[in-house]
């Protein structure tokens, strides 16, 4: 049996206010985290469905049960999985003013490129050619164009944070894009000293292959910070939980 129907947008907030007076602080603030999760979630969703409609209806878009369910067990994955990992002295290795972009290339070369694995099992190659270019990008083309004028020192000071999320990461998703099987690892890294972009930030590493290729290893594809929590957010709605996806 489902709960009776609300009648108003105001009647679901005294109901929630109401609600949320019969719990302790902690535990209300903890319930609120999840649950703002899965509102600001479905708010993309509902973005990115109302950007898909070819009749831009002035009606209002409405999301199935069943699709916000989807997003519910997204949000309870992502923080079930959730782990801040404190940075030691080797993933801290490439920070500082003195490491520069030729920095970056040695050391991508060095120690980044190859064949590994992921923390359960599944073969990664990176690729030197392909695999330096997520360190530029023209944001004017949208392209990774290898060019010093593009080069990206927020990315080239985190190389040592491919493979640790790759080996570490059990905060993962996947999705098909473009014929494409792709994974993202997540990990949140927290820094001991304060970055002047910030000392606690998400690094996002994605891999493809052909969806129809059961042999070969996946292939690395780019890396990323992500600073804002509402931003991961967006990103994590077009995502599901890899465990939800069998033989991936």
């Amino acid at each position: 049996m489902l709960p009776a129907l609300f009648s108003t947008q105001e009647e679901i907030i005294k109901k929630l206010r109401d609600i949320g007076r019969l719990h302790t602080f902690e535990n209300a603030q903890a319930i609120c985290h999840v649950f703002y999760d899965v509102f600001k979630i479905a708010h993309y969703a509902l973005e990115r469905k109302r950007a898909g409609l070819k009749d831009k209806s002035p009606l209002p878009i409405i999301l199935k049960r069943s699709e916000i369910t989807r997003l519910v067990k997204l949000v309870d994955y992502h923080h079930s999985q959730d782990k801040t990992y404190r940075t030691d002295r080797e993933l801290m290795r490439c920070f500082g003013p003195n490491f520069i972009e030729s920095d970056a290339l040695e050391f991508f070369q060095n120690h980044v490129e190859g064949d590994t694995q992921d923390k359960f099992g599944r073969p990664i190659h990176i690729d030197l050619e392909d695999g330096i270019k997520f360190m530029y990008k023209n944001y004017e083309t949208n392209r990774h164009e290898i060019s010093t004028e593009f080069y990206l020192p927020h990315r080239g000071k985190r190389l040592p944070w491919i493979k640790h999320a790759l080996h570490n990461s059990t905060n993962i998703y996947t999705r098909i894009d473009r014929g494409q099987r792709e994974i993202m690892y997540l990990c949140k890294y927290d820094l001991p000293i304060s970055d002047i972009e910030s000392n606690k930030c998400y690094w996002s590493v994605i891999v493809k292959k052909n969806k129809k290729d059961k042999v070969s290893p996946y292939n690395f594809r780019t890396a990323f910070p992500v600073f804002k929590y509402n931003r991961l957010l967006k990103r994590l709605e077009r995502y599901q939980p890899i465990i939800d996806v069998p033989n991936v």
